[in-house]
């Protein structure tokens, strides 16, 4: 009993603890794997969609897309896939990404 608290009783006598079995949460399967930036998912669902062919497509071989109407893709595209319709921030952007980041991630 402790002198400075007469009045106060314990409750439950000490007992050996006995383990608790939790099931813990388990990691969604692929989520810390790296994959391509939104940035290049966004272009590649851009540029991969038929319907705007006559304003976006890939290029004959396929490695690399054409713009064929800046105007109508800064319009009716970049508000569509980024927060801005600004064709020269897009093409700076695209501009940081090497030739070669391309390649490993698709």
């Amino acid at each position: 009993m402790n002198p400075y608290y007469p009045a106060v009783k314990q409750e439950c006598p000490s007992r050996e603890k006995q383990p608790v079995m939790v099931d813990m949460p388990q990691p969604i399967e692929g989520l810390h794997e790296a994959g391509p930036p939104p940035f290049l998912t966004k272009i590649y669902d851009m540029v991969d969609d038929h319907s705007v062919d006559h304003i976006v497509s890939w290029s004959r071989g396929g490695q690399s897309f054409v713009v064929w109407d800046p105007h109508a893709f800064s319009t009716n595209l970049l508000p569509r896939y980024f927060k801005h319709n600004n064709f020269s921030s897009f093409v700076r952007q695209l501009n940081t990404y090497e030739v070669s980041s391309f390649n490993n991630c698709w």
